[in-house]
């Protein structure tokens, strides 16, 4: 079992690594048999669903890619309590399509074991993106 606080250091290393573009070292922190979920209706977001391994998560940023442009993935909190990180932050993003922007809090839970995450899932307001990628409100 990891301490809490080295499974956010872990969650926090993916962050810094995502944003600053360095694709490869945000990778460095996830397992290879990683289970990467978005909760949300997989009909109005398409990048929603669960994502298994390195190559499911690269389809799911490709998804995310074809829609939207992300702005800010901001997280305010990373609490570890043993393998878990609790996680809270800010998603700024505009639709490709409607040109409308969302900017909404959203609640990560990730399971990290041995320096690497093997678990995430998120809980976004998905009625505003998926209202912002379909022009419906």
């Amino acid at each position: 079992m990891s301490s809490g606080q080295d499974s956010a250091d872990t969650v926090k290393r993916f962050f810094d690594a995502f944003n600053a573009g360095d694709i490869a070292a945000a990778f460095a922190t996830l397992s290879p048999d990683i289970e990467w979920t978005y909760h949300g209706p997989r009909d109005r977001i398409p990048f929603a669903g669960t994502f298994v391994g390195h190559a499911g998560v690269q389809d799911f940023f490709a998804r995310v890619g074809q829609v939207i442009e992300v702005k800010e993935m901001t997280p305010l909190s990373l609490v570890g309590v043993g393998d878990q990180v609790f996680g809270r932050g800010i998603e700024h993003s505009m639709s490709l399509a409607t040109g409308k922007e969302y900017r909404v809090q959203w609640s990560h839970v990730y399971e990290v074991k041995d320096g690497l995450m093997t678990r995430f899932d998120e809980f976004i307001d998905t009625a505003a993106v998926a209202g912002c990628l379909d022009g419906r409100d």
